[in-house]
């Protein structure tokens, strides 16, 4: 048997043409090569670190270790899994037991074979033991997860009875490899977890790449002399086309040079502490709303790219909203640093309605190529939902990033494509103790990634910044006051505390009930009034409550305020998109001029976008601006979005968030009203402390942190910022149950209790089921790959494992609403656009349908949907298969919790109570 012409009959992928196992070897060995050569000088350094060898030979090693990836497909398994391969490959000498590859329960994924086989050769290397296991079971999950224990039993089972030429063809296959790419051998006892994770995740990165015919052609002859040649060359060209290009530094740049405006005392600030930095740094922003942490978070990033070689930028934001009222900001900042191409992605689960964000798509699809010198697109290649977080800039929810710390799919890859970055990490005090857990891990990741990392925040309580400051190894001890900046690498480098003027809000007791609160605010216009209320039904309910009106498009909005194209911002996103949507409904106006507007979660998703827009265009810091306006909103609008109220009512909610919320007052400077010359807060709930029944707050918020607020603010009159903030913050976090007054002492003891327990059980999950240390990465039999037990996908559905993702809480299912009209099913009640069923949705009515896509949690809703199937249709669609049909007037629960789901074109979905007929 000549053993190399056996070896060449060996198929990776089948086709006619086919390509061969040894042509995608060394196809992928060509492209981790040209993707690492990309890379800035500080990720090769990394590389070398890994294995103690100079970095660019640290390149060819890792290149020929991504090339072994599919090393298990040399096997009876895989290669009988295609006649026409299978017949070729017998006819050249190469044979199995056919008997054993005909049950049911003989098949097994050829990267669980190769988890063995590549571990026998790096073995036979020279590499420790415990190095080649990690290794062979990195490579092993380049599909998204390690083989478990009862997939390498029985691939065991196969390895036990084949022929030896097997293990001859993949030792030919191994050397023939390495001696192509010219790899050396690193002489390694064992791997840093980070080393592993390196690999990993730049195996898949590799493989998707290298497995695409249209980038790498199949049919191509492994035996001629010039393949590795052209598949360097064939690399080269696919980077181009995806949008994998090599970073570029244009210099240190003053801050007027970025931004259009001189610094300020946060701003100026930023420069003298990273003067002197040579290392990877956790940079600390804690200081009061409207006090430019962006801009100072977007300059500090430019400082450190130009200073450590950093490869790009994540923000991470705590909502789509946050993350889509960012983007185009950040979308400008990298425009204007004019060292372009740049790609820029949008991530979260509805970027693809943001309008910028398809611009910037559309701009880099019709070649996959970028425009002029300095511009900033988005390729297709990477806004696929796995491949979004290697794009080198990216705006999106912190999910995105923490679902790199639990084992979903590809996890791995999130993770390498967040190292070397700066990585901002944006309203950190906005998450519970199981999610603040997720966050923990995650900076531990990212400095042990080489990561640089910006936590902004205007209200943090102590125990909270202290456990964030321990994840990346240092502590809290030394920071000057607040409002405050101050940076750590492996110790605490320097801090400044920053002025800020000084600003009371006046606090006012409000009414709850929504009719009277209603009116009160009819009574304060004229204005531009914000009201914050801690659920949607309440949200629904005071939106009712402020009266009648006519219903308000989009084409009457614009005909009303006719902004000029120059006005930019929100205003000329809503104007991109009049022809479209100009019918839409975004809000209602009263019979006396006053316009009101209503924003939650529960809108399908292109109508809340559109209301996120109107908001932003109206409360906004640009733009004309209305003389009686209302604005009711749930949380949504409480974090990071760029609104400027008159007046404003909230909810009573934690102290943090109050003042979060206080933060949209008076934000910028412009003339007032005359009845709100000084800015007012109202609170609702100041009177008594009743948070239960049909408020449902204390299902929102913790019972506990509620009472203790109240306490705090029953007898006062005003919020001083800066001075009360972090006081305040102390008071209400710190205080024990037996400094409650003596009639609600019980009751805190009891709410303190079960606060108690619930920290105590998020942060055991937590721990349990992230990476919380780089350790962790593949070992076995550990609790943190439950979730890779389950094969969960990161739009996983199931209730049952949902909960291990990024946030703890109520189950949801993300549904359609649709209505019935004879015998079909319609997106709009009038019948003209029918939902398909059956078939295969075109690319436009899949992306029509997710456009219309709500998340639901009321109970039963996901319990029960959940368990039906999405229409065949929608199962062929990656966009639609996590979606659920609801017949708008469906009815859910018994009894006296049944109620009935409507969709109203002004409130968005509403449970409509069913009378008990028991």
């Amino acid at each position: 048997m000549d053993i190399a012409q056996t070896a060449l009959s060996l198929w990776a992928k089948s086709g006619n043409p086919y390509h061969p196992l040894l042509g995608h070897m060394l196809d992928s060995a060509s492209v981790a090569r040209a993707i690492l050569l990309r890379e800035p000088k500080r990720t090769l350094c990394l590389y070398g670190q890994d294995w103690g060898l100079p970095p660019e030979e640290a390149v060819l090693w890792v290149a020929f270790l991504v090339g072994l990836h599919d090393l298990g497909k040399a096997s009876p398994v895989f290669q009988a899994g295609w006649e026409e391969g299978a017949k070729k490959v017998w006819e050249a000498g190469l044979t199995w037991k056919r008997e054993l590859l005909e049950t049911e329960t003989s098949w097994v994924a050829h990267g669980v074979l190769t988890e063995i086989y590549v571990k026998e050769f790096l073995r036979a290397f020279g590499l420790g033991r415990r190095a080649s296991l990690q290794l062979a079971r990195a490579l092993g999950a380049h599909h998204g997860f390690p083989a478990q224990r009862e997939e390498l039993d029985l691939a065991h089972r196969h390895v036990q009875v084949e022929p030896e030429a097997w293990q001859e063809v993949r030792k030919w296959l191994v050397e023939h490899l390495r001696q192509t790419v010219k790899a050396p051998v690193p002489k390694v006892p064992e791997v840093s977890p980070q080393g592993v994770l390196r690999v990993m995740a730049l195996t898949s990165f590799t493989d998707w790449i290298a497995s695409d015919p249209s980038l790498f052609p199949y049919g191509r002859d492994p035996s001629r002399p010039d393949y590795w040649q052209e598949a360097l060359d064939l690399a080269e060209k696919a980077l181009d086309q995806v949008g994998w290009s090599r970073p570029k530094a244009g210099g240190q740049k003053g801050f007027t040079e970025v931004f259009p405006f001189p610094p300020n005392a946060l701003q100026k600030g930023i420069p003298s502490l990273l003067e002197s930095t040579h290392e990877p740094i956790l940079l600390l922003v804690e200081a009061p709303m409207g006090m430019g942490k962006t801009e100072a978070a977007l300059y500090a990033y430019h400082l450190l790219v130009e200073r450590l070689g950093h490869r790009g930028l994540y923000m991470a934001l705590p909502t789509q909203a946050t993350a889509n009222g960012l983007f185009p900001r950040v979308r400008d900042f990298l425009a204007g640093l004019g060292i372009g191409p740049l790609d820029l992605q949008l991530q979260h689960g509805t970027a693809m309605l943001n309008p910028l964000y398809e611009d910037l798509l559309e701009r880099a699809r019709p070649a996959q190529v970028y425009e002029a010198q300095g511009s900033v697109s988005a390729s297709t290649w990477f806004s696929a939902k796995k491949r979004a977080m290697l794009s080198p800039h990216g705006v999106g929810t912190l999910d995105q990033a923490l679902l790199g710390v639990l084992t979903v799919k590809h996890h791995f890859v999130r993770l390498w494509g967040l190292m070397n970055r700066v990585v901002v990490l944006d309203e950190v005090h906005a998450y519970d103790a199981y999610t603040s857990g997720l966050l923990e891990a995650l900076l531990r990741w990212l400095k042990s990634l080489g990561s640089s990392v910006i936590l902004m925040t205007a209200t943090l309580p102590k125990a909270k910044r202290e456990a964030l400051l321990s994840a990346w190894g240092v502590s809290g001890e030394n920071l000057p006051t607040y409002p405050r900046l101050a940076a750590f690498g492996e110790r605490f480098l320097g801090g400044l505390p920053l002025p800020y003027p000084d600003k009371s809000v006046f606090l006012k007791s409000a009414p709850v009930e929504p009719e009277a609160l209603a009116k009160e605010l009819l009574a304060a216009l004229p204005g531009v009034l914000g009201a914050v209320v801690n659920t949607v039904d309440r949200a629904q309910a005071l939106y009712q409550a402020l009266g009648k009106g006519t219903p308000l498009t989009l084409g009457d909005l614009l005909d009303r305020f006719n902004p000029s194209p120059s006005e930019g911002g929100p205003w000329a996103e809503l104007g991109k998109v009049r022809e479209e949507k100009a019918g839409a409904v975004v809000g209602k106006a009263l019979p006396n001029g006053t316009l009101v507007f209503l924003l939650h979660a529960r809108f399908p998703a292109e109508e809340r976008a559109l209301r996120e827009t109107v908001a932003l265009a109206l409360f906004g810091k640009r733009g004309p601006r209305p003389e009686r306006a209302i604005l009711v909103a749930t949380q949504v609008a409480e974090q990071s979005l760029d609104l400027d109220f008159d007046l404003l009512y909230s909810d009573l909610a934690p102290v943090d968030l109050l003042f979060q919320r206080a933060g949209r007052l008076h934000r910028h400077e412009r003339p007032r009203p005359l009845p709100h010359g000084k800015p007012q807060l109202w609170v609702g709930g100041l009177e008594e402390p009743h948070f239960g029944g049909d408020l449902y707050w204390d299902r929102v918020y913790e019972e506990y942190i509620l009472l203790s607020t109240w306490v705090s603010l029953r007898n006062r009159d005003a919020l001083r910022f800066p001075q009360d903030l972090e006081a305040l913050l102390e008071e209400v976090y710190e205080r024990k149950p037996e400094a409650f007054p003596e009639e609600l002492r019980e009751r805190a003891q009891e709410s303190h209790r079960r606060l108690h327990e619930r920290l105590q059980k998020e942060e055991e999950t937590a721990k349990n089921v992230a990476l919380s240390e780089p350790e962790r990465l593949i070992r076995e039999g550990d609790a943190a790959h439950l979730a890779a037990s389950f094969r969960m996908d990161d739009e996983a559905e199931d209730p049952h494992t949902q909960r291990l993702l990024t946030r703890l809480g109520d189950p949801s299912v993300p549904v359609v609403p649709v209505y019935r009209k004879d015998e079909g099913l319609y997106l709009d009640p009038e019948g003209r656009w029918p939902v398909r069923l059956r078939g295969e949705p075109s690319k436009e009515e899949a992306v029509a349908l997710w456009r219309r896509a709500v998340r639901l949690s009321r109970y039963p809703i996901p319990q029960e949907l959940s368990q039906e199937e999405p229409p065949p249709a929608w199962r062929k669609s990656g966009l639609l298969r996590g979606l659920r049909l609801l017949e708008v007037g469906r009815e859910f629960g018994k009894g006296r919790g049944a109620f009935r789901v409507q969709l109203d074109p002004e409130l968005g979905v509403v449970y409509v109570r069913l009378p008990d007929n028991n």
